[in-house]
């Protein structure tokens, strides 16, 4: 089943979330899990409203010269963008001033300021996710990457750029595509992450 062929968006990405979460070893709570689906059924809609035209370094400012609630709100579209930009567009990210890494940890502490946030103001209504989300970010964005790539073209036409994220990263699942395209990679490799 493709996204375009899906009946139900939300079906379509529980199924690809679990079961690259169930692959990956993730150790989150179904309400994790079900945060992901609903961030990528969201993203995928149509008929989703534009967000603001604001940059992540905007949405920080923001967030960090407001009202408890509305920190919470803007920290949370900060965090989830990020997520959903690394785990959909992490290889053009990695051309930039900042790469991968900078971003990771601006989405994780992004959530982690949203679960001190509940807990601190709003009795704890999301339980473990936040916190979830910003201690296994680098793992989530693995998670929606698998997504991504189980509708994608299995044979990348460029595999020097995915060479240059499995340099960056070490994933294995980039290093098996690799493998398929013909590439004998080292057996292990130096990050300067």
């Amino acid at each position: 089943m493709t996204v375009a062929n899906a009946a139900n968006l939300f079906d379509y990405f529980h199924e690809h979330v679990r079961r690259a979460a169930h692959d990956r070893r993730l150790d989150v709570s179904d309400d994790t899990t079900l945060y992901l689906v609903t961030l990528l059924e969201g993203r995928a809609r149509a008929d989703r409203p534009e967000p603001p035209e604001d940059t992540l370094a905007e949405l920080h400012g923001r967030a960090a010269n407001s009202p408890p609630a509305e920190q919470a709100r803007t920290y949370r579209e900060l965090g989830d963008r990020t997520l959903y930009m690394l785990g959909y567009f992490s290889d053009h990210l990695d051309n930039r001033v900042v790469g991968s890494a900078y971003y990771a940890t601006m989405g994780a502490a992004a959530y982690d300021r949203v679960d001190t946030l509940f807990k601190l103001v709003f009795a704890d209504a999301f339980g473990p996710v936040f916190r979830e989300l910003a201690r296994s970010f680098e793992s989530c964005v693995r998670v929606l990457g698998d997504v991504r790539d189980a509708h994608a073209d299995k044979r990348p036409s460029d595999l020097l750029g995915v060479y240059e994220r499995w340099l960056a990263t070490g994933d294995e699942s980039l290093a098996a595509i690799l493998r398929e395209g013909g590439l004998v990679l080292p057996k292990t490799v130096i990050n300067d992450a």
